[in-house]
């Protein structure tokens, strides 16, 4: 496995997708309801975006498919462990630039 620290800074919609996928499977409508919540409307997906991302995090194991609960046929995605390295690479390099610029501001 490479360094997580090697595919950052991630995009914001790639940071929030883990985000949401880190709280629990999802299905792709899940996903996209959920990243505009937690954006507050600033990351919109549309679902042929987010099937092309998703398909590359898979690509790159970051996520993977799971079965769900079972209700319905929907594809319900899952992060994985190399998923979660990345995010909380991402979210350690976030932390200390928010601390280097928080002075700037007095």
């Amino acid at each position: 496995m490479t360094d997580p620290n090697d595919v950052l800074p991630l995009a914001p919609r790639d940071l929030l997708i883990l985000v949401v996928l880190a709280e629990g499977p999802l299905h792709g409508y899940g996903i996209v309801k959920a990243v505009e919540e937690r954006s507050e409307a600033g990351v919109l997906l549309d679902p042929a975006n987010l099937y092309r991302v998703l398909r590359r995090m898979r690509e790159q194991g970051w996520v993977g498919e799971c079965d769900g609960d079972g209700s319905d046929r929907r594809r319900t995605h899952e992060i994985t462990a190399r998923g979660r390295a990345v995010l909380r690479a991402e979210v350690e390099r976030l932390d200390r630039l928010v601390k280097h610029a928080r002075p700037a501001l007095g």
